[in-house]
């Protein structure tokens, strides 16, 4: 097991510092722009999906979820919420590496995909091998969520800190989402988080 992989084990067991409240940008999407709706993007794959919050709020508000993460102290704690939650025949979770081409149990295309904060933490190789997989599992229009922490090489940030932006964190460096998806993509900053906070959220529609 990876140093990284064993880290996100304990942190897990502990409690993450992302683990929390449902992200404020997909319940401003949902239900304050209603730019999401379980009649247009039915179906959808929560890459990197740790304890399943996202996932188990989708699938109440009518979606049909599959949650992928490489974490079996993540994917137990989000069938529980789903359990708790009453949502298992809409949201179900897979044990998978999100930089394979082959995901037992993903299969096909899904209307809707979201990330917060997993292709952001990979680099080199495995950040493009995550990013052909957000390709490789959209159809043309299909929406994409990405929450990324957005200032690789800024030195004026600290050198680590447990929770927020720093350099130990691998981050995309400004206009790599359009080098990354650009040709696929149509692409969206939204508003929130603002430019000056070192995060950026983008809604990606595929062409």
């Amino acid at each position: 097991m990876s140093v990284k992989r064993w880290m996100y084990q304990v942190l897990y067991r502990i409690g993450a510092p992302w683990e929390g409240g449902v992200r404020e940008n997909l319940v401003q999407l949902l239900e304050v722009e209603k730019r999401l709706s379980p009649d247009e993007q039915k179906t959808v794959l929560d890459m990197g999906c740790g304890s399943g919050t996202c996932s188990v709020y989708l699938a109440e508000h009518g979606f049909e979820v599959t949650g992928v993460d490489f974490t079996p102290i993540a994917l137990r704690k989000a069938r529980q919420a789903a359990t708790a939650a009453g949502v298992t025949d809409r949201c179900r979770f897979v044990r998978g590496d999100l930089r394979s081409s082959r995901i037992p149990g993903v299969e096909g295309t899904y209307d809707l995909i979201v990330d917060f904060g997993t292709l952001d933490d990979l680099t080199g190789q495995d950040r493009l091998d995550m990013a052909a997989n957000i390709r490789r599992h959209s159809h043309p229009g299909t929406l994409v969520v990405l929450w990324c922490f957005y200032s690789k090489g800024d030195q004026d940030l600290p050198v680590f800190r447990y929770s927020g932006v720093s350099r130990a964190l691998s981050g995309l460096r400004p206009g790599e989402e359009q080098e990354l998806f650009g040709e696929d993509f149509t692409i969206e900053r939204l508003a929130e988080p603002p430019v000056d906070s070192k995060m950026a959220c983008f809604l990606m529609t595929r062409r």
